[in-house]
């Protein structure tokens, strides 16, 4: 049996092969996002309506995003596989459509912790305007992806792309790098202090900063000259909303462990000022025999025991007796 000729195809490795990197990373961070969200579901914190409200639609929009995504690389590489490149395929316009939605709450979201940690109206205002920026640009290329509609008239969306991806990315590292520096400018030089204060900076700086650092690298690949016309930017751009949702979900998320880590702090330094009192306040008198020792550790010896009635909390007053008067 002879061998037909194979009919010539096209090269699809840099069209629609960086879109379905780009929708593996999305499922991938789909599940990371669920889960963030039933740990939201399960937490003891008890938002404002309008909070849980946002949170729901953000969610929503999430799953819709997932759908659309896998539909988007369906389409092409299934029901038409073989077809010519030219179409952009049906749901494209999901896309820029579905980082809006998401980061654009999100943003503001974090510039108002901006504003309520510095009482500084000026930096908060100006990330605020690249934020509305961005805004603008990502609706102008919802609206202008239809219209396009096809590969090779793909650089009539470079204008809108253009204002609507750097506007972002610098929106990003502002947040990020504002965040981290004022808190840093809340350290007390208290070690206990200073130390939940470096757990707050860390978990800014990583949640942040990936969200931040992937905003970057799609504008770099947008504006490459030898990129241009390829999809390579939607690596990154098309995981931007599920790393949005996780870089706001993990930030409420974290309150109830850092409750807790703020309630221990205050608790050592409450003990470490009563002991302080203490020394000075409490004093032998005839009627009794007062010992203050640190606890478990024996005056006589210097050798560490424990003792009945003994605090666990570094810094607590042991006395002898049940009954003293101060």
């Amino acid at each position: 049996m002879a061998v037909l000729p194979r009919a010539p195809t096209e090269d699809v490795r840099l069209s629609y092969g960086p879109l379905l990197v780009g929708v593996f990373f999305n499922m991938i961070l789909f599940g990371v996002s669920a889960t963030q969200q039933l740990s939201y579901v399960q937490s003891s914190n008890r938002d404002r309506p309008g909070v849980r409200i946002l949170i729901w639609c953000i969610f929503f929009v999430l799953v819709a995003n997932t759908a659309l995504d896998m539909y988007m690389m369906y389409q092409p590489l299934i029901l038409e596989y073989g077809a010519p490149l030219y179409d952009l395929p049906t749901v494209f316009v999901s896309q820029p459509l579905s980082v809006v939605l998401v980061g654009f709450p999100t943003q503001v979201f974090f510039i108002w912790r901006i504003y309520a940690l510095s009482k500084i109206r000026i930096i908060p205002i100006a990330i605020f305007l690249c934020s509305l920026l961005s805004l603008a640009g990502g609706i102008w290329t919802t609206v202008m992806v239809p219209i396009v509609a096809s590969f090779p008239n793909v650089p009539l969306l470079y204008r809108s792309a253009e204002v609507w991806l750097i506007s972002s990315a610098v929106t990003d590292l502002s947040i990020a790098a504002s965040l981290a520096a004022i808190l840093r400018g809340h350290k007390t030089g208290f070690r206990a202090t200073d130390t939940l204060v470096d757990k707050l900076i860390r978990m800014t700086v990583q949640t942040g900063l990936i969200t931040a650092l992937c905003s970057v690298l799609d504008v770099v690949c947008f504006l490459t000259p030898a990129l241009r016309g390829k999809t390579v930017n939607f690596i990154w751009n098309i995981p931007l909303p599920k790393l949005y949702a996780i870089c706001l979900m993990s930030t409420l998320n974290a309150r109830d462990s850092l409750r807790e880590a703020f309630a221990g702090t205050t608790h050592a330094m409450a003990a470490s000022a009563d002991y302080g009192r203490s020394r000075r306040s409490v004093r032998p008198n005839n009627n009794y025999e007062l010992e203050l020792d640190e606890p478990g550790l024996s005056s006589d010896s210097g050798m560490e025991k424990s003792k009945p009635g003994s605090s666990p909390m570094p810094g607590a007053v042991y006395i002898s007796r049940e009954e003293y008067r101060q």
